[in-house]
């Protein structure tokens, strides 16, 4: 009986394995076509659409390292389902650096769309501020972490996955979609949802949520949720002006 159990265990071990790397990658090219769709009318296929140019130089930098991440985020997923673990390890560096340019970059243009959209009454800017601030604190406490606790996959995994789900919000705040097009609370409960798949994922492979997946999700949520009470406040509103 010890021996069928060994063997059950060894043969189930490769099958989690594969069952694990298919979810993650789905959820980057996911996360990848939500992003696309989100920023297709007003950057990647501007042209097409005949958008505006963006207003700032700033923005564009942003957009081209948002991009590089999400890029990033495919390219190592897909490393690891494919065991070149190594060179997943080797360009881990180029994510150390894309990272921090990222929260630097969400700040500034945070400000920048605050500016722009200060004089648009029908947009409460200084809730889209305190919403793209969320959504930067959303992505770069899960991300830290999971640099740092980079020796333990099965955490390193979830939390970067978790941090890039709290950005895809700006994503879905803009398609094309009337419920979701400039509406912060329904762009963040689509967010969630993925958050979802991640607990469910855990509940059918782990029989368990995994504690990185619950941590980095309350994270995210609590974060992103009191962005849009703390945005509707006179005092916050009181700050957007002045940093603006």
């Amino acid at each position: 009986m010890a021996t069928i159990a060994l063997q059950s265990n060894v043969v189930n071990r490769p099958i989690a394995r594969t069952a694990e790397h298919a979810f993650f990658t789905t959820m980057s090219w996911l996360i990848a076509l939500i992003v696309f769709i989100g920023f297709s009318r007003t950057y990647y296929l501007a042209r097409m659409f005949g958008a505006h140019p963006l207003a700032a130089p700033i923005v564009h930098v942003h957009g081209a390292v948002f991009t590089s991440w999400i890029v990033l985020l495919l390219v190592q997923t897909s490393l690891v389902a494919r065991g070149h673990a190594k060179i997943h390890r080797r360009l881990g560096v180029i994510g150390l650096a894309i990272a921090p340019a990222m929260v630097v970059l969400g700040v500034i243009v945070a400000r920048e769309m605050l500016q722009r959209f200060a004089p648009v009454r029908s947009v409460d800017s200084p809730l889209i501020f305190a919403v793209a601030l969320s959504e930067i604190a959303g992505f770069a406490v899960p991300v830290a972490f999971a640099f740092l606790m980079r020796r333990r996959p099965d955490v390193h995994k979830r939390l970067i996955m978790i941090g890039t789900i709290a950005i895809t919000t700006a994503g879905l705040g803009r398609w094309p979609v009337a419920v979701l097009l400039h509406h912060p609370l329904p762009a963040m409960l689509a967010a969630f949802s993925l958050l979802l798949f991640m607990i469910g994922f855990d509940l059918l492979s782990l029989r368990r949520v995994h504690r990185a997946t619950l941590w980095g999700s309350a994270w995210v949520v609590c974060i992103e949720l009191s962005a849009i009470a703390i945005g509707h406040t006179a005092a916050w509103h009181a700050f957007a002006a002045a940093v603006r």
